[in-house]
């Protein structure tokens, strides 16, 4: 877990930095911001480690206490009907709750930078039936996993904005009859609505 140290470290130094940097005004913050959009993930779940491309979906609420620090929660599925060119089906879904972060300096671009931590589930046929090779089926998979990224909102009215980008590394610990441990990359897109004020 040296690794997850080193990133609450770097999130928390981040965190004082743009802390003491934010003006002491909210700034017209939302006190609430919802997001939802697309989501593509970079995965390598199975057991022989190739990597692969799952798509889906993800939302996330984000409750503001100030004008740069807040706490989210983030929901997520995404899905790939033929895993590594093979015949198996993936699904995974995702929920974690952390601090994020958020740059707001008067102008349209709000960056912010997040680390989340909770669980994950992953099913599909690449779990409920035999890969081959006399191996029995894994069975559905629960998991902890963790996040640490950021990204940037394009604030187009009061309360509408797009997520230009939101890209994080995603650590799984999905069964893989192997190490069960996983890097993965996530990357999302879409709209945020933005709700009361400071």
């Amino acid at each position: 877990m040296r690794r997850t140290h080193i990133l609450l470290a770097i999130f928390l130094t981040a965190a004082f930095a743009l802390g003491s940097a934010s003006s002491a005004r909210a700034q017209d913050a939302p006190k609430w911001e919802v997001f939802g959009g697309y989501t593509y993930m970079r995965s390598n779940i199975v057991v022989s480690g190739t990597p692969f491309n799952l798509n889906g979906g993800s939302g996330s609420v984000a409750y503001n206490l100030n004008n740069w620090f807040g706490l989210v929660g983030d929901f997520g599925v995404r899905h790939q009907g033929a895993v590594a060119g093979k015949p198996f089906s993936l699904t995974i879904y995702t929920y974690e709750f952390g601090p994020r972060v958020s740059w707001r300096n008067h102008s349209h671009l709000t960056p912010f930078a997040q680390i989340l931590v909770g669980g994950g589930h992953a099913g599909g046929t690449l779990y409920t039936t035999s890969l081959g090779t006399g191996l029995a089926p894994l069975g559905t998979s629960n998991d902890f996993n963790f996040s640490v990224g950021g990204g940037v909102d394009w604030k187009l009215s009061h309360g509408f904005g797009i997520r230009l980008a939101q890209a994080e590394y995603l650590h799984s610990q999905f069964l893989n009859a192997n190490n069960n441990s996983q890097s993965n990359f996530r990357l999302s897109t879409g709209v945020v609505f933005s709700f009361g004020k400071l």
